[in-house]
């Protein structure tokens, strides 16, 4: 049993027509469902309906425990999504978003999706990039126990910062503002909790749908590891934002829709 509640945590919801997919935006770690509005609003104007929420210790939900690890996450995501049936969802996810999205696609065997990856990997992305590098993971992981631990040390207060609203930022002051404003356990879960996770072989099994959003100078997750998992897949795309980064999806808004117009029928399965 998943020790999260989806009761607890604060969505929004946009009813559209039943006869389309429902759209389900999940934000990446230390962020809030903000950094989606213009995703949201791309699906509403579609006709779609729109669900986003904030994970826990994350902008309006509360932390709930501290005792929870990335698998809970996925867990959660599809209690959430069971709350809202539908015939079929596009589920996009930014960051750790997506790795939720593509978790709960490989866990629950959701051959009913499509899956739109923002800055995003069906891998745990560290250990993929240590292994393409041939680097140590364990220098890898101090990495990451030290972005966790400067979280502790820069957290002010949970409150939801406006993304979208702030879209000029720059990738080193934003890696500042979202641990300023995010819990710093649910940092540390959300991160140290990580390893080990793939989705790959379910996601290659299944076959479905897959546009990938990506930042051509990414440094969380670089472009050839973008690469390398689209040898991978034979029903995925890629659009690439150029001398952009981890947050590209929604620091270009205009690009990014004409992304989604480009990919729209792709993305929802039509012929």
């Amino acid at each position: 049993m998943s020790k999260l509640t989806a009761g607890q945590i604060a969505r929004q919801y946009h009813q559209g027509q039943q006869d389309k997919a429902t759209f389900v935006f999940v934000h990446g770690n230390t962020q809030n469902d903000t950094c989606g509005e213009g995703l949201i609003d791309y699906f509403q104007r579609k006709g779609h309906t729109t669900l986003s929420y904030d994970l826990p210790g994350h902008g309006d939900s509360p932390l709930q425990t501290e005792d929870y690890c990335y698998s809970d996450l996925i867990d959660l995501n599809q209690a959430i999504l069971k709350q809202y049936p539908a015939k079929h969802y596009i589920l996009a996810g930014h960051s750790l978003g997506g790795m939720i999205q593509s978790g709960t696609v490989g866990r629950y065997k959701l051959s009913n999706a499509s899956l739109l990856l923002c800055g995003s990997f069906d891998s745990n992305p560290m250990d993929e990039r240590a292994r393409m590098a041939h680097e140590d993971v364990s220098e890898m992981r101090k990495l990451i126990h030290d972005y966790v631990q400067q979280g502790y040390e820069l957290f002010q207060e949970q409150r939801k910062f406006d993304y979208y609203a702030n879209k000029a930022l720059d990738d080193d002051n934003l890696k500042n503002i979202n641990r300023q404003n995010t819990h710093p356990t649910a940092n540390a879960n959300n991160l140290l909790t990580l390893s080990g996770f793939s989705a790959r072989t379910e996601l290659v099994q299944l076959g479905l749908p897959m546009l990938v959003l990506h930042g051509e100078d990414e440094d969380v997750i670089t472009s050839a590891m973008i690469q390398a998992m689209a040898s991978h897949y034979t029903n995925m795309q890629i659009a690439w934002y150029p001398n952009a980064g981890h947050y590209a999806f929604y620091q270009y808004p205009e690009l990014t829709e004409s992304y989604l117009d480009s990919h729209y029928d792709f993305l929802i399965g039509a012929d």
